[in-house]
């Protein structure tokens, strides 16, 4: 078996914490990658780096990529992985995780359920996103979300809005979340949207600060093209693609689609989606609760 290794720039205790599961998979004949900066000077031998979606599509029969950190990393190795479909392990070194199957205190039980197949694999959907003007972003995908927002902390954004190619709003405030199932947890949460069961076919536009009180989240179908046109004071305003961000100049138009490919997620039989928002969120913490 071929497992990828991915992390971000760590420090010495999630580098000992990597030696360790490597050291694991390894004593059970696993054949071991590593993206270029994640380093660990300390395990012996020679090993096969890559830098980049092309670097890892040229490594053949790559079984799975390891992802250590926390959701930002896990987003990170699915823009490595793409439309390879190799199936992402998270492992949580960071702090709430929801895209984490592993942790620091189950990591040998997983890693053997892994290696003998007592898994199943979760497909999330993307948006892809199309535009006319060239936008220097590292990718037209998102997994979590899509976000316009104002390039101006001073001005307001007037987002107009289609689905299926019929009006929806005109969104006034500080900008507009597009959200997949999965980025349902994430900034759409924070700013008033629900929560949506990933295998669910939809996605989730959430406005940021509305300054009409009347505007709501509203969930639309995931095969719905969207179309978004923006109007800005200064004439601009910032796109983010998950974590990349640009400042886009008007006028364009934006189109968001589900993307043609999907990213797949390993769960294990007590990692369910309802298990990880009682745990991740604290519904369980009161006593009554199962």
């Amino acid at each position: 078996m071929k497992i990828a290794v991915y992390s971000r720039k760590c420090d010495e205790d999630e580098i000992l914490f990597i030696k360790s599961v490597v050291t694991t998979l390894a004593s059970r004949g696993c054949e071991i990658v590593f993206h270029q900066i994640c380093h660990c000077p300390q395990l012996s031998g020679k090993f096969v780096f890559f830098a980049n979606h092309t670097d890892l599509a040229n490594i053949k029969d790559v079984d799975f990529l390891l992802s250590f950190g926390g959701d930002g990393t896990f987003i990170d190795a699915a823009n490595l992985v793409g439309d390879l479909n190799i199936p992402l392990v998270g492992i949580n070194t960071g702090r709430i995780g929801f895209l984490t199957a592993i942790n620091r205190n189950n990591y040998k039980e997983c890693l053997t359920k892994l290696l003998s197949g007592q898994y199943v694999v979760e497909k999330r959907s993307l948006l892809h996103l199309s535009c006319l003007k060239s936008l220097d972003l590292p990718s037209d995908f998102a997994l979590n979300d899509i976000t316009v927002r104002t390039s101006d902390d001073n001005s307001i954004t007037a987002i107009k809005v289609f689905v299926g190619g019929k009006p929806v709003n005109t969104y006034w405030g500080d900008g507009l979340i597009i959200s997949t199932p999965t980025g349902s947890t994430a900034y759409s949460l924070s700013c008033g949207g629900p929560i949506i069961v990933p295998s669910t076919n939809v996605n989730v536009l959430t406005p940021i600060a509305s300054h009409t009180l009347g505007v709501r989240p509203i969930v639309v179908s995931a095969d719905e093209e969207i179309r978004i046109v923006v109007e800005s004071r200064n004439n601009s305003f910032s796109l983010a693609l998950d974590s990349n961000r640009v400042v886009v100049e008007n006028p364009v138009e934006l189109l968001i689609t589900k993307e043609k490919f999907s990213i797949q997620t390993v769960l294990f039989d007590d990692t369910d989606f309802y298990r990880i928002i009682r745990e991740k969120l604290l519904w369980g913490i009161d006593k009554r609760n199962f």
